[in-house]
């Protein structure tokens, strides 16, 4: 299919009236664009179950895909282990297990079936040049097929600065800010490498989408 926009949107974090804002401005047409989310839609933000019921309501519609980020991986990894594994609630995951205790108790299984079968990657073809969106990146020289799932989810250094390759990745994971970069998607360093997050849960970030096509951006409202 050819679309008319190819979009990408970083991290939300729990964002829900920032992912709003941004949603709205996007003006998003299931009929002619392909938008794909990075992953990383709870935690750290006040409001992430708003998030992942949304992401829930809309897991079939046409042409969105959503990937796995680290933090929804950490929440399986919790529930997985039966509480063991508390890497989760370190990185921001306590507010969203409250609030799922709360709450959500009930259908929890369904919530985790739906994150565990969210992709790792989606790779695509556009013009002769391959695009791979994926949470956090990869390590340079190892087929996509192969690359470990920690890496697609984790990784940071040992990927933008040393990937030099002709495919454009386009990634959520590392906030742009933390790198000195202002916050917009930008390219690192003028390598094929898209970075999309830009802190949504941050003092002064914010949510952005963009189209791999055009270059056009959006950015949700900071407050």
């Amino acid at each position: 299919m050819n679309y008319k926009r190819i979009m990408a949107m970083g991290d939300i974090h729990g964002e829900w009236d920032k992912f709003m804002s941004l949603y709205n401005k996007v003006k998003f047409n299931a009929d002619e664009d392909l938008l794909i989310f990075l992953g990383d839609y709870i935690d750290r933000g006040k409001k992430p179950l708003q998030v992942l019921d949304w992401m829930y309501e809309h897991k079939d519609e046409k042409n969105i895909i959503m990937l796995r980020g680290n933090h929804e991986q950490m929440m399986l990894d919790y529930y997985n282990s039966k509480g063991c594994n508390k890497t989760w609630l370190w990185n921001g995951g306590d507010t969203s297990r409250r609030l799922l205790g709360k709450q959500r108790l009930g259908i929890l299984d369904a919530c985790l079936s739906f994150l565990e079968n969210l992709p790792l990657y989606h790779r695509m073809e556009i013009n002769g040049q391959e695009i791979v969106f994926c949470h956090a990146g990869l390590v340079p020289g190892i087929p996509l097929e192969q690359q470990d799932k920690y890496d697609l989810l984790w990784i940071r250094d040992e990927f933008y600065n040393v990937y030099d390759g002709e495919s454009l990745i386009v990634i959520g994971h590392t906030p742009v800010e933390t790198l000195g970069l202002e916050a917009y998607p930008t390219r690192y360093q003028g390598k094929n490498i898209l970075m999309v997050d830009t802190g949504s849960f941050m003092k002064e970030g914010c949510i952005s989408c963009i189209d791999i096509l055009s270059g056009t951006f959006w950015q949700s409202d900071v407050a």
